[in-house]
């Protein structure tokens, strides 16, 4: 059996940011990584965007190059899948056989793609995207004049029908609910981007429910709706949503409630298994709850901690959480809580610079979703959140553009 001082369970942002975590207290100890993919961790943003496009190629979406694990010591077992997590031998079992025991661990395992259970989902040319792989079978469909529906109007989805849309391909995108973000927007500003993107030429229809895929030789043609109506298509994206990977947390019988339940140093409910990035629970120190957060900026901090703390540091959560995204010319930053507001204020015009809807419950800024912002109104919203500014007959100065949120702020103190 293999025995290292550190397992790292998932090889993606998270793991590779734990590296650095643990390197930056302890250069010695053993660190192996579990990955079931052949390839080195590598960046998800890329594969919607600047990957899908054609602007990069694999070896751009890396996390960090071959050279960097071995310089940190760092034994890459790719290829292999973690099948069972014993929590009291503190080891894990892999797949084709071995055992690797662990002083500590971090389980970074991710989620994988919902795959609605609808008729006609084994038809050729239905996408997923999750992996490199998926994102280069769906950059390779993607040819001018083809016809393709998305399917999941979020983050993701809008992402993934901007880049196709720069690709020539003719793409209608799907939403079940009846507005596009409704836990990152109200629906003023989601009727905005809406109608943004519908000049461009993506075609945006909600409340719309999918009912079954139809096509001739196994190969997809057309998805067919509740409404009767029927869209033909070359090929579909699905982009509704992951499912958690728990499994080997559930075995290992580690507490679960949304994702695996840390504590503020990522520590689960076991003293020698952390857990980061989309599977953990943790606590918001902002907004008194828990909270699980699916973002590349989350996986990159939480990665960081929970590798800092399997080393003996004694750090705690201490980040706004925040979202990004892209689409066409437009760069899209939410920070804060979703979907907790009483008010709303728009600051400037959309989608010119420096847009921001901004969210506010009880007087105090809670959140905001920002279109091209300035980098100086950015870190003055973040503030004016973490600080909990009270902000009541302070709302026309918050809301005017060009205004001195600074002064905000210094008021407050």
């Amino acid at each position: 059996m293999k025995k290292v001082k550190y397992l790292l369970v998932g090889g993606g942002l998270a793991s590779c940011e734990a590296i650095k975590g643990i390197r930056r207290h302890d250069r010695e100890g053993g660190i192996a990584m579990v990955e079931q993919e052949i390839r080195l961790p590598y960046n998800r943003p890329p594969l919607s965007k600047a990957f899908l496009k054609g602007e990069k190629e694999e070896h751009d979406c890396f996390c960090a190059p071959s050279s960097f694990y071995r310089e940190h010591k760092v034994e890459l077992l790719l290829g292999r899948r973690a099948v069972m997590l014993d929590a009291a031998e503190q080891k894990v079992i892999l797949d084709r056989g071995g055992e690797v025991s662990f002083d500590r661990a971090l389980l970074a395992t991710g989620g994988r793609p919902i795959q609605p259970p609808l008729p006609g989902l084994d038809l050729r040319d239905i996408y997923f995207l999750r992996t490199l792989d998926q994102a280069a079978a769906i950059r390779a469909a993607a040819k001018p004049s083809r016809q393709a529906v998305v399917i999941g109007a979020g983050f993701i989805g809008l992402e993934i029908s901007a880049s196709l849309n720069s690709l020539g391909v003719d793409v209608t995108v799907l939403e079940l609910a009846n507005r596009i973000w409704p836990r990152v927007a109200d629906p003023e500003t989601a009727e905005l981007v809406k109608d943004y993107y519908q000049k461009r030429g993506v075609d945006i229809l909600t409340g719309e429910k999918v009912v079954r895929f139809e096509g001739e030789n196994r190969q997809v043609g057309q998805v067919v709706l509740e409404s009767g109506r029927q869209l033909p298509c070359d090929f579909v994206v699905c982009a509704v949503g992951i499912e958690l990977n728990t499994e080997l947390a559930e075995q290992a019988g580690l507490t679960l409630d949304n994702g695996v339940v840390v504590d503020a140093g990522m520590l689960s409910s076991h003293p020698s298994i952390y857990a980061a990035g989309d599977i953990a629970n943790y606590p918001d120190p902002y907004f008194d709850k828990r909270r699980r957060v699916e973002h590349w900026g989350q996986a990159e901090y939480t990665g960081g901690l929970a590798g800092e703390n399997m080393a003996g540091a004694n750090r705690e959560y201490d980040l706004l959480t925040y979202f990004w995204s892209e689409g066409f010319d437009l760069h899209y930053e939410f920070a804060g809580e979703e979907g907790v507001y009483d008010q709303t204020l728009k600051r400037g015009r959309f989608p010119e610079d420096d847009f921001a809807a901004l969210f506010l419950a009880e007087q105090r800024l809670r959140g905001f979703l920002s279109v091209n912002p300035e980098k100086k109104t950015q870190s003055a919203l973040e503030e004016l959140i973490t600080s909990r500014v009270d902000l009541k007959g302070r709302e026309q100065a918050l809301a005017q553009p060009g205004s001195d949120l600074g002064k905000l702020i210094r008021d407050n103190n």
